[in-house]
């Protein structure tokens, strides 16, 4: 009985030892573990008393006590169960636990009954007397029903079984077997009739087993084994030491990266001590370091993370070691940079990558003397429109290869777009004889047939090096602009007066708005006069009066603003000072002068022509026949349909169209054909623009006369000389404007002079 009662003891102390520790989990079926823990003291200490126990009445009501407990422990033996095994509760559940409570008032009624047991008194050796239980028929009932029970549970737990994860099957196994041991031991003690009611130690032992299963089980043996299904699928070297750097683990995986045995665990204990004794990590608490390795599949990048493992007291416990496979990446890094930095179709760099490379080069060779080369295709777009877009690349990619021919160290290259190349070179390099002949020779062969293709060249030399690359870029190509119209030059050095010039554009632009809202901008009127010298009109003229560059005559500025459009602005603003000035001069009652406005080619893209006159006729009020409109025959090289509609509407509103400088394009005569005009223009610069004078007087003559019979009238202006007047008068004009009559003047003296009159 001593050894009996110090097992049952120490099993109850290890029972109370795992109630405490389930009060720490946070697991839901923990409140169903601990219950189960508690209720198994009912049967054990029902046991402990019929032991000591020399009284016949004790013991009776100490066996009724151990069957009623061994109801609850069934009860919350189902309980759990089902959370374990994560069912939802149903009718059979309550039906049981009304069964055993039936049960238990059953048993509870054998005193009166006697139907379930009775005790008879026997001597031990160890214990004068001990009441052993005669079974009546009931009791075989009760075991009954606890067999049903339990093999429904068993039975719920093995479904569990089949239908979970192989993960999982060793957590519920376990609670299988337990309560498989108790009814073995159980069925022994009843059917032996043992003194000593051994199932306790069954009962105590599946407690421990369920409370093990349930709360410690998943922190350890599950996690080992998640932990192991892991890293033995993952595409990683996966390596786990000890304190002393003794391999404890490696996945399939590390075998297959680094050729190792699948059982050999000194290869990388050697691996890993040598690694860190060559790259100077020993000490080190974790580091990711790469390394390349030889291999017979080619060279092969790894990367390693190395985490050293301390316990709560900050003692060394471990370390692990995973190393990935970063080749591939690698390579895609180093592509997706290079990609970054080059053109793809050239392999030259592109914009931002020159830059950054020209200004390296420009900072680590202080000393040498460099020179930035820029290159442009001359009507590229019209090689991709009628040879195709591949023999427009083809041509990219042979300027590249001979950019690339010579690029030494010390040289960057670059595609900037388009047609548009750069590079950075070492003046001692540099061939311009080499050069020029290359771009001579520059042909594209289609069909068997040769065709010359015209690079320009943009050479800057660097002289001042605080200038940023992306400047001397620019300052190259603006070398080009100065001979991009040029077939013979094919290379252009920048120079400070090209800086000047693009400092004065930028001025320009960049003041007109002020000098438009502050009236720098003037009006300027010349006369257009008979033969006599009476003034029938006069064209306005653009002056601007600069604060620091006095008055402006248009050829410092009209150019300019042609080319980066801010001439509609000008124009708009003329065309209004016009109206203003008619509408003055009604006023002061000369209705008999009209006044000459010159229409840009750039007027009739950007803005609405027809409806500006329109609205500025109505604004002030005034004849459209006192506003002639000058348009060179210039515009008319292209949209010429469209053109001509606008000219027909507004001949059509009442205005006088003016083609200006008549003669001085190759499509005059075209034009006149077709083009509807009522006054032509001819400048004196057609005579004087010849080496034949006889021969352009013939010309002048003939146009003359075909206009008289077009019944076209004409206006010769820059008529300078008494000669030239006497011969304009001579083959029929009628209409002159020049510095013999007058120059431009300013309103005011225009006025004095000619309304005093």
């Amino acid at each position: 009985m001593a050894f009996y009662l110090s097992i049952l003891t120490i099993l109850s102390l290890c029972v109370v030892f795992c109630i405490i520790k389930s009060y720490s989990s946070t697991k839901e079926v923990a409140q169903s573990v601990r219950l189960l823990l508690y209720v198994l003291f009912i049967p054990v200490a029902a046991n402990v008393v019929i032991a000591v126990s020399d009284s016949r009445v004790v013991n009776l009501g100490a066996n009724i006590f151990y069957l009623v407990g061994t109801n609850i422990v069934l009860c919350a033996l189902i309980r759990y169960v089902r959370e374990y095994c994560e069912y939802e509760k149903t009718f059979l559940e309550n039906v049981a636990y009304l069964t055993f409570a039936l049960d238990s008032i059953s048993v509870c009624l054998n005193p009166v009954f006697g139907h379930v047991f009775s005790v008879k008194a026997t001597d031990l050796p160890d214990n004068p007397i001990y009441y052993l239980i005669d079974s009546r028929w009931y009791h075989f009932v009760h075991l009954a029903l606890s067999f049903i029970v339990i093999v429904g549970i068993v039975a719920a737990v093995v479904w569990k079984i089949i239908y979970t994860s192989n993960l999982y099957v060793d957590r519920y196994i376990a609670v299988v077997v337990a309560l498989s041991v108790v009814v073995v031991i159980e069925f022994k003690n009843v059917l032996t009739k043992a003194t000593y009611n051994n199932s306790m130690f069954g009962i105590m032992i599946c407690g421990l087993m369920i409370y093990f299963c349930t709360i410690e089980y998943h922190n350890f043996f599950l996690t080992h084994k998640m932990f192991d299904k892991v890293f033995q699928n993952i595409s990683s070297a996966a390596f786990f030491f000890d304190n002393k750097f003794n391999c404890l683990y490696m996945n399939p995986y590390s075998s297959k990266m680094f050729d190792i045995e699948p059982g050999d665990l000194e290869t990388p204990k050697r691996y890993l001590l040598d690694f860190i004794k060559d790259n100077g990590l020993d000490g080190q608490e974790s580091f990711v370091r790469t390394k390349k390795l030889d291999k017979i599949s080619g060279d092969r990048i790894f990367q390693i993370d190395f985490k050293r493992l301390e316990d709560k007291h900050g003692k060394l416990m471990g370390a692990y070691v995973i190393v990935q496979d970063r080749t591939d990446k690698e390579k895609k890094a180093a592509l997706d940079r290079y990609r970054a930095d080059h053109d793809m179709m050239t392999d030259l760099l592109n914009p931002r990558a020159f830059h950054v490379e020209a200004e390296r080069i420009l900072n680590e060779y202080p000393d040498d003397e460099y020179l930035i080369l820029t290159s442009n295709i001359k009507e590229f777009k019209l090689i991709n429109d009628v040879f195709g877009r591949e023999a427009g690349d083809g041509i990219l990619i042979k300027i590249a290869a001979l950019m690339k021919k010579h690029a030494v160290p010390g040289t960057a290259c670059a595609r900037l777009g388009a047609d548009k190349f750069a590079m950075l070179i070492q003046k001692k390099n540099y061939n311009e004889n080499e050069l020029s002949d290359y771009l001579n020779q520059m042909r594209w062969f289609e069909d068997k047939r040769e065709f010359p293709v015209c690079i320009h060249v943009g050479v800057y030399e660097v002289i001042d090096r605080s200038v940023s690359s992306s400047l001397m870029v620019d300052r190259a190509f603006m070398a080009i602009n100065r001979i991009k119209n040029d077939n013979v030059t094919k290379i252009a050095w920048y120079n400070d007066e090209m800086r000047r010039s693009l400092i004065w554009e930028q001025t320009i632009s960049g003041s007109l708005d002020e000098a438009i809202e502050t009236r720098q901008i003037v009006p300027f009127v010349q006369a257009q006069v008979d033969a006599t010298g009476k003034v029938e009109g006069a064209e306005v003229l653009v002056r601007w009066q600069h604060p620091t560059e006095g008055l402006m005559a248009p050829g410092r500025f009209i150019d300019i603003l042609e080319k980066d459009g801010r001439i509609v602005n000008l124009d708009m603003f003329m065309w209004e000072e016009a109206c203003r000035i008619l509408r003055r001069w009604i006023d002061a009652g000369r209705t008999d002068l009209y006044l000459s406005v010159n229409i840009s080619p750039k007027d009739f893209y950007f803005v609405d022509v027809y409806k500006i006159f329109t609205e500025l006729i109505k604004k002030y009020e005034l004849d459209p026949k006192m506003l002639r409109l000058e348009i060179t025959e210039s515009v008319m090289m292209s949209d010429v349909d469209m053109k001509m509609k606008l000219i027909d509407n507004l001949r059509e509103a009442g205005f006088i169209v003016e083609m200006d400088d008549f003669g001085s394009g190759y499509s005059s005569l075209n034009l006149l054909k077709d083009m509807p005009v009522d006054i032509l223009k001819i400048d004196m610069q057609f005579l004087r623009k010849t080496r034949n004078a006889e021969r352009a007087k013939i010309i002048l003559q003939q146009i003359v006369c075909m206009a008289h019979k077009l019944i076209i009238p004409v206006i010769t202006e820059g008529v300078e000389t008494e000669e030239q007047l006497n011969f304009l008068t001579g083959i029929g004009c009628e209409m002159f404007q020049g510095y013999y009559f007058a120059k431009p003047v300013s309103l005011e003296e225009f006025e004095n002079r000619y309304f005093a009159a």
